[in-house]
């Protein structure tokens, strides 16, 4: 079992010193427990250990512990010279803490934009992440750099089962495709706090029974999160999931395209249907979907200066897929990468049973004649490229798609005038897998590690 108590850090300007940043996991206090049972070493132990394996490094002695934004305390750390008579952090001498912080107590004094160092916890690299201002100050972009790499660590992980919302799967399992040829731009709280964005964008949405709605964008980001992740998630990754939809929806607007509250762009729902959802875990799933946006407030990928087609899907077959394989389109960033975390999801596996007639029917195949059904190939992913059926011959996807399957990587199976398949993953496979996205949070990835890994050779930008 993998125990992360830290999930990131950030190194915030104080004047003239420096503050390290660490957030906690939301599970801390289970987790600090079987740590210490597991490691024997206690709070402040597991933070020096921290601190000395990422190589940390900030112009002060001060450390601040959040936990959900929330100030639980302060730390001092002292520092000795190690074996080369470098001085090399070491050991916490002193703490400060006030347990009634751990409630009331909400950091306020935030630091200015631009003297963030939103140096994250780097499990890919341990090089930080960097936000670097644009050289154009016009358009005040900062591009935000991760360095990965490409090997990646296999970790345990439980199967999940969403209660949250009623339902085991993401809504994105197909999101973002209107066309099967090519990839293209035609594809709380009870109370609400005031949004910290004076100017931002407005986003207007035409919804399904014929209303016209007008939002802001966190607010709709916010909308759109909720119904396209379970609210049950780690945070980064519904953070992932947030800077992947304002991507999307930024792009749609750009190109003067509408955004609806369907699958034909992203999936939206108001907060009176999570209120009846959620219902008295309402307080606490809403505050954590706008924790997410607002933490990634103006973020968006983009390749070359343009935002990303903003492609993801519910859970891959252990590797994403590669856009040539479903839209016939060679995109650089949407390429085949490892997914192993999605091997331990409960949407992994699934068995249908589909009578053998209507299956032949709908390749225009009679009953009563001699037929075969034969995987022919595979590709690199492990996805069927080629399937006969009969005299003809099929792509996976087209396969899938005439049938309705979960996933184009399939076996199939023919018993008593039956036809099994059993598929692996679910969705086209294409860009960031979600379920993958929550094992990557769970395993210490922060939300930019996440994007860097879908989306390869992409940056964060925030505007």
């Amino acid at each position: 079992m993998v125990i992360n108590l830290i999930t990131g850090y950030e190194i915030r300007k104080e004047g003239r010193k420096e503050v390290l940043v660490l957030h906690l996991s939301y599970d801390v206090e289970f987790s600090l427990d079987f740590y210490k049972r597991k490691n024997g070493k206690n709070m402040k132990q597991m933070i020096n250990d921290y601190i000395r394996n990422n190589k940390i490094r900030w112009n002060g002695n001060q450390i601040l512990l959040l936990f959900g934004g929330v100030a639980l305390g302060t730390l001092l750390l002292f520092s000795s010279p190690n074996h080369n008579g470098q001085m090399d952090y070491l050991y916490v001498n002193s703490v400060i803490m006030n347990s009634s912080t751990s409630t009331a107590s909400i950091l306020t004094s935030k630091p200015k934009e631009k003297e963030i160092s939103m140096s994250e916890d780097t499990f890919i690299s341990k090089e930080p992440t960097k936000i670097e201002e644009s050289k154009e100050p016009e358009k005040k972009q900062e591009e935000i750099t991760v360095n990965k790499d490409d090997s990646l660590k296999k970790v345990e992980n439980t199967a999940y089962v969403d209660e949250s919302s009623k339902k085991s799967e993401p809504v994105g399992v197909e999101s973002h495709s209107s066309s099967t040829s090519s990839i293209s731009s035609n594809q709380s709280q009870s109370v609400k706090e005031e949004d910290p964005v004076s100017n931002e964008e407005k986003v207007t949405i035409y919804r399904s029974n014929g209303t016209v709605l007008t939002l802001s964008m966190n607010d709709y980001l916010i909308g759109v999160v909720a119904s396209e992740m379970p609210a049950s998630f780690p945070v980064e990754a519904l953070k992932a999931q947030a800077i992947v939809a304002r991507t999307y929806a930024s792009k749609k607007l750009k190109s003067g395209e509408v955004l609806t509250d369907d699958v034909s762009t992203q999936v939206y729902k108001d907060e009176s249907y999570f209120r009846s959802v959620w219902k008295k875990d309402f307080d606490f799933y809403y505050s954590k979907i706008r924790q997410a946006v607002l933490e990634t407030d103006g973020m968006t990928v983009q390749y070359q200066g343009d935002y990303i087609e903003a492609i993801y899907h519910s859970t891959s077959n252990g590797k994403t897929e590669d856009a040539i394989s479903v839209w016939g389109n060679s995109v650089p960033y949407l390429k085949s990468v490892n997914s192993v975390w999605d091997q331990y999801a409960d949407t992994y596996l699934r068995t249908v049973e589909k009578d053998l007639s209507t299956v032949l029917q709908i390749f225009g195949i009679d009953f009563q004649e001699p037929f075969t059904m034969e995987v022919l190939s595979r590709n690199e992913s492990g996805r069927i490229s080629s399937i006969r059926v009969g005299n003809q011959s099929y792509t996976g996807v087209q396969f899938r798609n005439l049938l309705g399957l979960r996933s184009a990587d399939f076996d199939i199976e023919i018993q008593d005038g039956k036809l099994l398949i059993t598929t692996r993953g679910y969705g086209h496979g294409v860009g960031m897998s979600q379920y993958g996205a929550k094992g990557m949070a769970e395993s210490g990835y922060s939300c930019l590690q996440i994007l860097s890994h879908y989306y390869p050779g992409t940056l964060v930008t925030k505007e």
